[in-house]
């Protein structure tokens, strides 16, 4: 079986993520800058100084420092109560100095996920795991990028390809405008290193699942439906890192995924 990248997410820990890319639901996005298809800002040095950069500076910080730290979680369905509540402890903290400083613009959505986070403390990872969760996280994501003034770029995804994708980025926090431009399927863009450089991407997505699972770093990932659009924050350092959707054609769970019809590429982080 090729890379499953429902077990990707799962095993990169991103629970917020995981449940809207399994029930194929998607947060949408407004950016009016949605025709860029480049990077739109300056390099900067490291994330939390990128997003020092904008109008919020003790939010910006803080959702980038969470964001990383939700990216990098260890959760899975056979992990412990202890297990939560120490992501819960880890977590706790961040989200406390992330809703304190959180504009009135993103409030509604601060106080929606801050009981689901309360929850992990107890080791109870339900709520924060399901669709909802993400939709909200990434609707505030949304409505951060334009205040934060994040290394940005724009990317179309079309049957079957990705448009507007430079070959190179700098490192640091990158913020995606992903947008759908298809009419009938569903696209993601997940991205990671390989931790095999010499191994070509053909050969990793050709091993079996829990081989492919092993040899892969997880760094974001994003979704959107047909004409709909989304946004993530990845902290990306210096390396290769690839780009795939995996989605089945036609959105049967035994179709090809998209990647065996093009949609992959490769991109270069400096």
């Amino acid at each position: 079986m090729m890379l499953d990248a429902r077990r990707v997410r799962r095993s990169a820990g991103r629970m917020l993520l995981a449940g809207v890319l399994l029930a194929g639901a998607g947060a949408c996005g407004d950016d009016e800058d949605e025709d860029e298809a480049a990077v739109d800002a300056p390099a900067a040095e490291g994330g939390s100084e990128q997003a020092a950069g904008g109008g919020d500076d003790a939010f910006c910080s803080a959702l980038v420092e969470f964001n990383g730290a939700v990216t990098s979680v260890q959760l899975d369905d056979q992990s412990t109560e202890e297990d939560v509540k120490a992501v819960g402890a880890d977590l706790a903290p961040i989200w406390e100095e992330l809703s304190g400083a959180a504009p009135e613009d993103v409030q509604a959505e601060v106080e929606e996920l801050t009981p689901k986070i309360d929850a992990l403390v107890e080791g109870d990872a339900s709520a924060f795991r399901e669709d909802d969760a993400f939709e909200t996280y990434g609707a505030m994501v949304t409505k951060a990028i334009p205040s934060c003034d994040f290394e940005t770029v724009s990317v179309d995804a079309v049957d079957y390809a990705f448009q507007g994708l430079p070959e190179t980025l700098p490192a640091g926090t990158i913020a995606v405008d992903f947008e759908n431009l298809s009419e009938a399927e569903d696209h993601e863009m997940i991205v990671f290193e390989k931790n095999d450089p010499s191994m070509s991407v053909e050969e990793l997505l050709a091993l079996p699942e829990e081989e492919a699972q092993s040899m892969i770093t997880f760094a974001g990932a994003a979704f959107a439906p047909p004409g709909e659009e989304a946004s993530a924050l990845m902290e990306l350092a210096a390396g290769e890192y690839t780009v795939i959707c995996s989605i089945p054609v036609g959105g049967e769970e035994e179709g090809p995924p998209h990647f065996t019809e093009g949609m992959v590429t490769e991109v270069t982080v400096q």
